[in-house]
């Protein structure tokens, strides 16, 4: 259980991360299609009106200008305001001399950010499956890590008394204290166990 705890965290925190993603996605998008929306219906409005010089509500959304064949020019009141070109998308239409140009602001990330402020439930589900994610991540961290130190622990003190072994052998080889035969069968059992540490058969 424990094991399968740590990737079901992080697949859930990632699935609720992306649904608060998804829904200030939504928001944004909706919200820009309904301003560019009104815009619409009014510049239409002030077209069936008579008017020449049409004022938005929305006008940092979208600039409209209609030319008739006749040379009579119809236009928003932001079309002759200061504006930078490259950020809005424009497309235009032709017909019967007649020319109609539509320019829409585009889709910025500053104002997509912006919904998470405007918006805290959204910024709050995307928290909410970071933290989970980052919490099923340490879980792991947390669980190898005790792996590894168990581990080292067996090879570290076996490397230690393989050393100590050989000292003892060493100093059995240089010993004339102990009589021949006992010293032979110290040091077989010695070497075999030297042997068995480190491997060798």
């Amino acid at each position: 259980m424990g094991k399968a705890l740590s990737p079901l965290l992080m697949v859930l925190g990632a699935l609720i991360f992306f649904a608060g993603q998804w829904i200030a996605f939504e928001i944004y998008t909706n919200t820009k299609l309904s301003r560019i929306g009104e815009n619409i219906s009014q510049f239409v409005h002030g077209l069936y009106s008579g008017d020449t010089l049409i004022k938005l509500n929305k006008e940092d959304e979208s600039i409209f200008i209609l030319r008739t064949a006749g040379g009579k020019v119809i236009t928003t009141n932001n079309a002759i305001g200061p504006f930078k070109v490259e950020d809005f998308i424009s497309t235009s239409y032709s017909k019967g001399g007649d020319h109609a140009y539509a320019y829409i602001k585009s889709v910025s990330f500053s104002e997509y950010l912006n919904v998470f402020i405007e918006r805290p439930f959204a910024l709050g589900v995307s928290i909410s499956g970071l933290i989970l994610f980052l919490a099923g991540l340490a879980l792991i961290f947390k669980r190898d890590r005790p792996i590894q130190q168990k581990e080292g622990s067996k090879i570290l003190p076996q490397e230690d008394i393989v050393r100590r072994l050989k000292a003892l052998r060493t100093a059995f080889a240089m010993s004339g204290v102990i009589p021949k035969e006992s010293l032979s069968e110290a040091k077989k059992i010695l070497d075999d166990i030297i042997k068995r540490m480190e491997g060798k058969t």
